[in-house]
């Protein structure tokens, strides 16, 4: 029993020195160099395709940068035309204030339509608008403003009238009482349905209401300026106002 327990044990010692001494498994170098050439290869292929997008996402940069750099030339140039169109807009509107409103319309004339001469044979309410008229002429406001307001307290239903809460709301307007102007200019447009100036006070309402800072009142009087007169001068000019506001 001892020899066959002997044997068993020699047994086993033989067949663990076996196991031990089995070789490590042979590796093939160039089956190694293959793999890591094909993993170089694919990272290659990947760097160049992100090359290749970030290259593409340059060329539409640079193609979007001269596409905004000519749009905000064209856009620069077409705010600088239209500033110097409002420009020229606000000058044509300045010029009253300035002495344009001296017109054959707005100069006193006689009952039968004719220029007045002189005194002679003019009824009062003439000879009041001719004296308040040549004030305004000579550049004397202040003088014209008091008579021009005696006029149409006097004779508030006259021929003449309307020129005078015209010229009345142009002195107001100068002198920057742009209440008080709105409400001469509004006079004629109102009160007075027949006289040929109610473009011009249409216009020179909507200047006041704008200038006064009521940008909505200024809007609404300037389109229905355009509206009732597209054809006259006030209207078009209205127009064109209407696009700045």
């Amino acid at each position: 029993m001892n020899y066959r327990f002997t044997k068993i044990i020699a047994l086993s010692l033989l067949t663990a020195s076996a196991v031990g001494n089995t070789a490590a498994p042979v590796v093939d170098g160039k089956a190694v160099e293959a793999v890591q050439q094909f993993k170089d290869n694919d990272q290659n292929k990947l760097v160049g395709e992100l090359m290749r997008q970030v290259m593409q996402l340059q060329r539409e940069v640079s193609y979007l940068r001269g596409q905004s750099e000519e749009q905000a030339y064209l856009i620069q140039k077409l705010q600088r035309q239209q500033k110097e169109l409002y420009a020229d807009l606000d000058r044509r509107l300045s010029d009253a204030n300035q002495g344009g409103l001296i017109s054959p319309e707005l100069a006193g004339t006689d009952e039968t339509g004719n220029q007045a001469e002189g005194n002679a044979d003019l009824s009062d309410a003439q000879i009041a608008y001719n004296k308040a008229f040549t004030q305004f002429s000579e550049k004397k406001y202040a003088f014209a403003k008091s008579s021009f307001k005696a006029f149409v307290k006097d004779y508030p239903d006259h021929a003449l009238a309307s020129n005078a809460h015209y010229i009345l709301g142009q002195l107001h307007f100068n002198d920057k009482e742009y209440k008080q102007a709105a409400s001469e200019f509004e006079a004629v447009y109102s009160q007075f349905p027949e006289t040929t100036i109610k473009d011009k006070a249409l216009l020179k309402l909507a200047q006041t209401y704008e200038i006064s800072g009521d940008k909505a009142a200024a809007k609404k009087t300037y389109q229905e300026l355009a509206k009732a007169f597209p054809n006259s001068t006030a209207g078009k000019l209205a127009k064109v106002k209407l696009g700045s506001l």
